[in-house]
């Protein structure tokens, strides 16, 4: 039962990408070529503080561990949600991330705190990337 648990944890944030990018086409071909900009700062955001917390083990020194999975699914949630806008979609994402975690949780992956931790980290961030003004980019053409 484990390894097909396994396998669904393994393909949540794949399925979330192929999404994200999904949304993404849409929106460059409706002429917001700028939307890719908010894709490519979280994923900026996510492997960047993984490779800042493999460095200097600001985790670690907690008692926790960085949930790249955490991180990634958050992020790439939040890009489809503001891409999509209905509440329906944010129903379901959230839903779904909720699942994931617990799902991980139960494997064994991390703990709430780990993934809790990393959401939050991760959610002030992105908030900081869909706050900031976009200039010139965020004109249509």
């Amino acid at each position: 039962m484990n390894a097909i648990l396994d396998q669904i944890a393994d393909v949540y944030v794949p399925l979330l990408l192929a999404i994200a990018l999904g949304v993404a086409t849409v929106k460059w071909m409706n002429g917001q070529r700028w939307f890719w900009l908010r894709l490519l700062a979280s994923a900026l955001l996510v492997y960047g503080l993984m490779f800042a917390d493999n460095r200097w083990h600001w985790w670690p020194a907690l008692g926790l561990d960085y949930s790249t999975h955490t991180a990634a699914a958050l992020a790439l949630a939040i890009f489809i949600g503001v891409g999509l806008r209905t509440r329906l979609v944010w129903i379901l994402l959230g839903t779904s991330l909720l699942a994931y975690g617990e799902l991980m949780f139960y494997l064994g992956y991390h703990t709430w705190r780990d993934m809790g931790a990393t959401a939050a980290v991760i959610g002030a961030g992105l908030w900081l990337i869909y706050r900031a003004p976009l200039g010139r980019f965020g004109h249509r053409r």
